[in-house]
């Protein structure tokens, strides 16, 4: 090897060296160290002591532990002559660099990991170019997230070496999203164990086993159950192709096999949605604004109705079997139509003004009662549901949403929004808790069919008579008086 290729390989080397120390640099950047508190306490802390080894000259007994006292002069060269201020300011810009490459080094090293299982697949472009990791993210103890700048490259690409980066990479491959906007980046989803991507109704329903109870989905932990005595309330929200439609049937469809005293009412304005649990003796379809309208009046007079029934008796809530009534779901698909702002010019203003004032009402105050909402929608925004009614609705589905802002409204975080774009695919939201599920999938036969065996089972037979829909409305003084007389009906 000549002297210029020594010199040059030698030049090659430094650059290199700080081309990886400015990418750590960059790494421990985008941590965001200067947001936390703990973080910038520690770099004070940091930037005071080395202030204080060189103000007390404590690095010449260090120097000379480590045996390189000939270093000593430089430094009593150097910060002989300043004073403590100036010294913590060298202090600051010596300590402040080197934690952020402290902070930088594990997402340094994750990205050139996920980089070089990459690189082993040996994906170029027409130019020769290779894809790049540009980020790792930590979804949660099970799932990671890769975003990688891939120009050039198609989806199919990526679908054609799965195998091949499932085994570089040492994990699963859960899925592959393109940007919608911005097709040069692509997301690789990877998990350690991967939720199935599709599990049938028929194989979770059995562990409904307790009345009111509704599949949520299957999760890493098992199968996971609600009930509306725990969940009075709760919300579906998913894009176009995330499942939601399928998922809301299943849902409903496990609560009236679950249930015995359940009154149900569709409000289903597509027409179309819902129309199979149209023949259920206990349920109501409705398709009509002006027709739902009355319907919303007449169960807000019920939940008033039922609550001086409990204040005479001294009960804290309904209960089917004591009191002789119904529990009554309100399921509202696409649930904008009531929910959403129109302008005032709009034939349909007064009624949604009206319905959002009662749908929020029954929101605040309808648990005790023993009347529960169930509202779908593909969106949440401050035009499509009054921020008083999100605030009164516990428990939230949401599929995936094609936006980060989208899921945010409905989770406060952006957990939809990096779902795979499996159908099904869902965060289940109850309080502070969430939890990643495979809604359950029904076929429409499979539908249709158990749907039949609840009408010929007959158990909801009597609840068509006793519907609240086909009672006399009653004011609530003449309520009042029925209830001294010890009648709850």
């Amino acid at each position: 090897m000549t002297q210029t290729s020594k010199e040059s390989a030698v030049f090659d080397g430094i650059v290199k060296i700080f081309g990886n120390f400015a990418e750590i640099f960059k790494e421990g950047w985008k941590t965001k160290f200067y947001k936390r508190a703990e973080d910038l306490l520690l770099i004070v802390s940091l930037t005071l002591s080395l202030g204080m080894v060189l103000q007390l000259g404590i690095y010449e007994k260090l120097f000379s532990i480590l045996g390189i006292t000939f270093v000593t002069p430089i430094f009593d060269f150097i910060f002989g002559e300043m004073d403590f201020t100036q010294l913590i300011i060298v202090a600051f810009f010596c300590t402040t660099p080197l934690y952020i490459i402290f902070c930088g080094i594990k997402s340094y090293r994750q990205i050139k990991r996920y980089q070089f299982g990459l690189d082993c697949l040996n994906l170029k472009n027409g130019l020769g170019h290779q894809p790049k990791v540009v980020e790792v993210k930590k979804l949660d103890q099970n799932r990671t997230r890769l975003l990688v700048k891939s120009t050039g490259l198609g989806k199919e690409t990526y679908r054609s070496k799965i195998d091949d980066l499932r085994a570089s990479v040492g994990e699963l491959v859960e899925s592959v999203r393109f940007f919608d906007k911005n097709s040069t980046f692509v997301e690789i989803f990877l998990a350690k164990k991967v939720l199935e991507s599709k599990v049938l109704f028929s194989d979770l329903v059995t562990h409904l086993k307790t009345p009111y109870s509704f599949l949520i989905g299957k999760s890493q932990s098992g199968v996971v159950t609600e009930s509306l005595e725990a969940v009075p309330h709760f919300l579906m929200a998913g894009t176009t192709g995330s499942g939601k439609s399928g998922s809301f049937k299943s849902l409903l469809l496990g609560l009236l096999e679950s249930s015995e005293n359940l009154e149900v009412i569709l409000f289903d304005f597509k027409r179309v949605e819902l129309k199979e649990f149209s023949i259920l003796p206990n349920v109501t379809f409705v398709c009509e604004l002006e027709e739902a309208l009355g319907i919303l009046e007449r169960i807000e007079e019920e939940m008033e109705r039922r609550y001086l029934y409990l204040e005479k008796h001294g009960y804290k809530s309904i209960d089917p079997k004591r009191d002789k009534l119904n529990r009554i779901l309100l399921s509202i698909d696409e649930c904008t139509e009531f929910t959403g702002r129109v302008p005032k010019y709009d034939h349909r203003y007064k009624i949604v003004e009206r319905a959002r004032l009662i749908l929020d009402h029954l929101a605040r105050k309808a648990r005790a009662s023993g009347i529960h909402l169930l509202l779908a929608t593909q969106k949440i925004d401050s035009d499509t549901m009054d921020t008083r009614l999100q605030e009164n609705i516990e428990g939230r589905i949401s599929l995936r949403m094609n936006t980060m802002e989208n899921s945010v409204r409905v989770l406060q975080n952006s957990m939809s929004y990096h779902l795979p774009a499996i159908p099904g695919r869902a965060i289940w939201k109850k309080g502070a808790h969430y939890e990643e599920v495979q809604c359950p999938f029904i076929s429409q036969e499979d539908l249709d069919k158990r749907i039949q065996d609840l009408c010929d089972s007959k158990k909801f037979d009597p609840i068509k008579e006793k519907s609240i829909l086909k009672t006399k409305t009653l004011s609530l003084k003449s309520t009042n008086k029925m209830i001294k007389k010890g009648d709850p009906a």
